[in-house]
């Protein structure tokens, strides 16, 4: 099968799903449709003598996530321009300008992959990891048990830790 026929077949097929799976990764439904556009441009862009693809719906997904995670990496980029011009002195001052946009990639990274979790995984891993909350709080807040929020910050965790060791 040829790529054109090969790239319009994953398209027919996997194109809600996918714009689904982007959209819950970045946040809203216009700029889940990027991500996939973003994604089928690289897959067609894939040279002729490229290996065969044997799991294609995996490989789709998968470049959707690693697209999803280049347009929330230029969103922020975008947003840092607009709104923190200071940050330039900053970064003059210390003189390694690799360093704050290395962490500002990890945490796009992050994210990203946060936003493949439940909702509620989410929310305690933030308000424990980020806002500093305790286990009793978070369990207040949302309604569950402490073992419960124990559960879902461990699955978090491993979730992130795992993702994050692939891609670096």
């Amino acid at each position: 099968m040829s790529l054109n026929l090969w790239l319009a077949d994953l398209y027919r097929r996997h194109h809600r799903d996918l714009v689904r799976f982007a959209a819950r990764l970045v946040g809203d439904r216009d700029g889940g449709e990027e991500v996939v556009q973003n994604a089928y441009l690289r897959l067609a862009g894939r040279p002729a003598q490229a290996a065969v693809i044997e799991h294609p719906k995996t490989y789709a997904f998968a470049a959707t996530r690693t697209a999803a995670i280049d347009f929330t990496a230029r969103r922020h980029a975008e947003w840092l321009y607009r709104v923190d011009i200071e940050e330039i002195d900053a970064l003059a001052v210390t003189g390694d300008p690799e360093g704050p946009l290395h962490h500002r990639r990890r945490i796009v990274r992050l994210a990203v992959l946060l936003n493949e979790l439940p909702a509620a995984c989410q929310t305690a891993f933030v308000m424990n990891k980020l806002e500093g909350r305790g286990h009793r709080e978070i369990a207040g807040h949302l309604g569950v048990s402490v073992s419960m929020v124990e559960k879902h910050i461990l699955r978090a965790l491993i979730h992130c830790r795992d993702l994050m060791r692939d891609e670096a």
